[in-house]
């Protein structure tokens, strides 16, 4: 059988239900596919922050209290296992799992009427006729194809992203009863150029390790170095990994006019706090907006070229906060001070009140503020 749609989506994560969603508000015809049968798993320390809340008000309504497996309203910074900073977080934030998470979105997007074919991993994808053949002979042709495959997109071999470029992540969970804390987590100096999360999860905490990708790397040794000096001794745990974004802006200009990449397929995840979720979601809702557009691709990469100039310039303060020399200096700065932590959070991580170009006045503004 061959079936026409004006888009079709490739993944079903929070990019790609995002995408779908949009797209079927807006009477687009579509089709999401994914390689997976939902649920499934992802590698993801789960933060909802108050601009990714918004997203999901924006494709809900009132998100439902299920996509939530917990709320913290506090951040803590270690240097290993020396606590650095516990400060509170006025805006509590929300965490979720992300089995559940991205099941729900799958779910609403069917509940609005779209298509998805899941556990499809032998397709084709045709670019000169804009067609894609699935495992079962049906043929799909499409005007716009968006990738929100992940951090490994398929459509990379067209322009050729290196895996140097992405960062690595691994992570495992651990029931509370073993590790319990109801604060975010992050602990700095077990990675040269990366942290350390732990999160709370409700019944479970999620445990996690990620940097720039190294194949020599050994990450399993990581996590369990990590684990051993929470006191996670005799406890049997599945260790999961993935590759990830880490501020490198796929060249989408260089692709078929009418190949979109969004979410983690286009790089998008922020380089300094490694969240994902908004610029996953953000991206995906622009790129359906695009579609309805006569110039889908030109409308589409203007838009989000504020996104990438996030990723661009959070890149280079990366680069900077893990010198070693730069890094003791900020520690210095950031120990024992509750207010300042809390400051950033709130105007740099919750919401995107300054760009990273602006950091010097956002600590000078903190400075006149007190």
């Amino acid at each position: 059988m061959t079936y026409k749609y004006d888009a079709i989506v490739i993944g079903a994560g929070p990019a790609g239900a995002a995408c779908g969603m949009e797209l079927q508000k807006n009477g687009i015809k579509n089709c999401v596919i994914d390689k997976a049968v939902f649920p499934r798993g992802k590698t993801c320390a789960g933060l909802v922050t108050g601009k990714t809340y918004k997203l999901l008000e924006y494709l809900f309504g009132e998100p439902p209290e299920e996509l939530f497996c917990f709320t913290s309203s506090q951040i803590r910074l270690f240097s290993k296992q020396r606590e650095l900073v516990a400060a509170p977080i006025k805006r509590p934030v929300k965490l979720v799992n992300r089995y559940d998470y991205d099941n729900a979105l799958v779910t609403r997007y069917k509940e609005l009427g779209g298509e998805l074919r899941e556990g499809e991993r032998g397709y084709k994808i045709d670019y000169k006729a804009n067609s894609i053949t699935l495992s079962n002979g049906d043929i799909l042709s499409y005007d716009t194809i968006i990738f929100a495959d992940g951090a490994l997109s398929q459509a990379h071999k067209l322009v050729n992203v290196p895996r140097s470029k992405l960062a690595f992540g691994v992570e495992a969970y651990i029931p509370s009863t073993v590790l319990n804390t109801k604060s975010v987590d992050l602990y700095f100096d077990y990675l040269d150029n990366g942290y350390v999360w732990v999160f709370p999860h409700g019944d479970t905490v999620c445990v996690g390790a990620a940097n720039q990708y190294n194949k020599k790397e050994d990450y399993q040794k990581i996590l369990d170095d990590v684990l051993r000096d929470l006191g996670v001794t005799g406890h049997e745990y599945k260790t999961v990994g993935a590759f990830l974004p880490y501020g490198y802006v796929v060249p989408q200009q260089k692709l078929p006019q009418n190949v979109l990449l969004i979410g983690d397929a286009g790089g998008f995840a922020d380089p300094i706090s490694g969240e994902g979720l908004y610029m996953s979601m953000q991206t995906g809702i622009m790129a359906a907006q695009a579609v309805l557009t006569d110039s889908p691709k030109k409308t589409y990469l203007k838009s989000v070229e504020p996104l990438q100039q996030i990723i661009r310039d959070g890149k280079r303060a990366q680069k900077m906060f893990y010198q070693p020399a730069i890094h003791k200096k900020l520690f210095g700065r950031v120990e024992g001070n509750k207010r300042f932590v809390s400051f950033y959070f709130e105007n740099q991580v919750d919401e995107y009140r300054y760009t990273y170009r602006q950091i010097k006045q956002l600590y000078n503004y903190y400075k006149s503020n007190q």
